[in-house]
């Protein structure tokens, strides 16, 4: 198995999106001119000038700006799940994928703090995903509890982000612009989608999302795949970026790949697939997992590869499911090292236990936190043959 080639090709789609990237090619500053992608403003003109960032990469946002805009900044908070201090912003350390007391917290601060906001004062809003779970901020009368029993329900139901989060919305005084509503001030939203078709209402519940506010895409999972399409391209004959969209419950992602390989497979000696989005996944069992090891066990069930391909499906932000990976990898040898290891490959997938499948394989894609999040993507590589 390439499974070097599959992670450089990986990491190329990665590190385009990682926070050091998207802020430098979107936030400069040059002769007191702040410059926000394409909007100019001037800072002798404002009062003072706040960052606010929330969600995975929420704390890596905040410090590249921190490191592009230094004094200019008075003051702001960075609300993520990660540890760490920062030079001039406050950061606060919260929760996902489910709302708890701190992300209670979290929002009650956020709350506070953008509500003190002048209106002769500029801000930059950093957004990305699982901010939904990070600040919170719940409709009178609903506790904790209740709350946190909705959320669990939801997550394990299998419905789309998109469902999710109106329903999210509904329940919070926070989210679907609840928290723009708040804010005096004028201000940019620079977004970090992770959902499919970039949906400013979905993307963190779009707590910013008022009309108010103008709202930047700069990053993707679009511009993740074409960064990786450009660094494979001379390796293979053929590369294609299959969809950026992929919508589909796990069964179905993987008949749909499955075909998509095959066709290419007749096609081309060598080749490279990309597919971008989320596929959905109902949990029925209490094993270890998540949506790209499902859906890297059922396209292993479904098939029996050319031995000259591998695939790698994964995430972007670091964590599958409830596992400690982030995804997993197939090739051709794989099946050999299942009958050594007599395992029953549909045994873990109806025990919803993907993770300790490909862990006893040692085909476990095990990253860390990674500090952003675009969805997952899904790597098919056919190498010439050798041999």
């Amino acid at each position: 198995m390439s499974r070097k080639e599959l992670e450089k090709i990986y990491f190329k789609a990665l590190n385009k999106v990682k926070a050091k990237t998207i802020i430098r090619d979107n936030v400069s500053i040059k002769d007191n001119i702040l410059r926000i992608v394409d909007e100019n403003i001037d800072l002798n003109k404002i009062k003072n000038l706040y960052i606010f960032s929330v969600g995975k990469a929420g704390s890596s946002m905040a410090k590249e700006c921190e490191e592009i805009l230094k004094e200019k900044i008075k003051d702001g908070l960075a609300i993520s799940t990660s540890k760490g201090k920062l030079k001039c912003i406050k950061h606060f350390k919260s929760t996902h994928p489910l709302v708890s007391r701190k992300s209670m917290k979290a929002g009650n601060i956020l709350f506070d703090e953008v509500s003190k906001l002048d209106k002769d004062d500029y801000f930059i809003f950093l957004l990305s995903g699982g901010a939904s779970a990070m600040i919170e901020k719940p409709i009178e009368g609903l506790s904790l509890d209740d709350f946190s029993k909705i959320s669990k329900a939801l997550l394990s139901s299998g419905i789309d982000i998109k469902a999710l989060n109106s329903v999210r919305k509904s329940i919070s005084q926070i989210k679907g612009g609840k928290l723009a509503d708040k804010i005096k001030a004028k201000g940019s939203v620079l977004v970090l989608s992770d959902v499919i078709g970039d949906d400013l209402n979905t993307i963190g519940s779009a707590p910013m999302n008022n009309g108010k506010f103008k709202h930047y895409i700069i990053g993707n999972n679009k511009i993740a795949l074409k960064e990786a399409k450009k660094y494979i391209n001379k390796k293979v004959d053929k590369v294609k970026i299959i969809t950026t969209s992929l919508d589909k419950n796990s069964p179905n992602a993987s008949s749909y790949i499955s075909k998509i390989i095959k066709e290419y497979d007749k096609k081309y000696e060598s080749f490279c697939l990309l597919f971008g989005g989320e596929t959905t996944t109902i949990v029925e069992a209490n094993g270890k997992g998540g949506r790209n090891q499902e859906l890297a066990l059922r396209l292993l069930i479904d098939n029996e590869f050319n031995k000259n391909i591998s695939i790698l499906c994964s995430g972007s932000d670091g964590i599958d499911g409830n596992s400690d990976a982030n995804g997993a990898f197939i090739d051709f040898e794989v099946f050999e090292k299942i009958k050594t290891l007599n395992l029953n490959a549909n045994e873990y997938l109806k025990n919803c236990d993907s993770n300790s499948f490909f862990k006893k394989l040692s085909y476990d894609f095990v990253t860390g936190i990674t500090g952003t999040n675009v969805m997952d993507f899904i790597i098919v590589l056919k190498e010439k043959n050798n041999g």
